[in-house]
């Protein structure tokens, strides 16, 4: 009975929690400077304008957020594609951007990567969208970003466009270029 009992307490007590709740900005930050000022992607971020930045995410959009055991462990943020200040000029020409939806960020922690938690965070970010608001969904990914990418084809995401963006490494000096993939998916 207690090997039960402890096989239960070690089962998955993962949460997909939406919101707009500014109390997990901390969090999210958090989980965004792990995310990327770290590994290959490693950018300098500068953490007041990171701090506005999910503000504005929370109040124009919102967050789905991975909780595991009272822990951010991954999250999506989005918000009307008008906002994404680098949306190249053909999609904005194609397509009514205040009907379509921007996941802006999709950040899962390094120790929870590989668990299936994007797969999961995507499906009901997808299943959830006010399709009566929104008719399409876009999502930019760094071109080496194999896994990333790989899941949203896999979710239904086709490239679109290109651009190009330059970003401060982390030791706040030196630049790189990253070149970004924006994906697009109609909603039915």
């Amino acid at each position: 009975m207690q090997t039960t009992a402890r096989l239960h307490q070690k089962q998955n007590t993962m949460q997909l929690i939406l919101t707009n709740d500014s109390g997990y900005s901390d969090e999210i930050a958090a989980l965004y400077k792990e995310a990327f000022s770290s590994g290959v992607s490693q950018q300098y971020i500068d953490l007041a304008a990171l701090t506005l930045y999910i503000e504005l995410m929370l109040k124009e959009g919102g967050a789905l957020l991975a909780v595991e055991n009272n822990t951010v462990c991954g999250a999506i943020l989005s918000c009307p594609l008008e906002f994404d200040k680098s949306l190249p000029p053909e999609i904005r020409r194609k397509f009514c951007v205040h009907k379509c939806i921007y996941l802006a960020e999709m950040m899962v922690g390094e120790e929870k990567r590989g668990q299936g938690i994007g797969k999961k965070m995507m499906s009901k970010f997808l299943e959830t969208i006010d399709k009566s608001k929104f008719t399409d969904a876009f999502i930019r990914v760094w071109e080496e970003n194999t896994p990333a990418l790989n899941l949203y084809k896999k979710m239904g995401f086709e490239p679109i466009s290109t651009i190009k963006q330059t970003k401060t490494k982390a030791n706040g000096t030196d630049t790189f270029v990253m070149k970004k993939i924006y994906l697009h998916k109609k909603l039915y």
